[in-house]
């Protein structure tokens, strides 16, 4: 596994993947609403910043974070908090 990314860095990725994401649902799926985002946001990230964490777990932890305010930057602080706990 890679170093652990700076929440910046998440910011920006997690931003970047809901940005292709809305693309693909909207082009590929014609709108339709893809229950499985939060594999595909993982994928996307570790993609972009590097094997830092199993996909896995960081679908889940993408699940849970609350989906209002700036959820990229939500995100980010939360993934960032969970990868400093021992």
């Amino acid at each position: 596994m890679s170093t652990k990314p700076r929440t910046e860095d998440l910011r920006a990725a997690l931003s970047a993947a809901g940005s292709a994401h809305h693309d693909y649902e909207r082009n590929f799926l014609d709108g339709v609403r893809d229950e499985q985002w939060a594999g595909w946001y993982a994928a996307y990230v570790i993609g972009r910043l590097g094997d830092f964490i199993s996909p896995t777990q960081l679908t889940k932890w993408l699940e849970e974070v609350p989906a209002d305010g700036d959820w990229a930057q939500g995100a980010a602080t939360f993934v960032a908090e969970m990868l400093a706990t021992p």
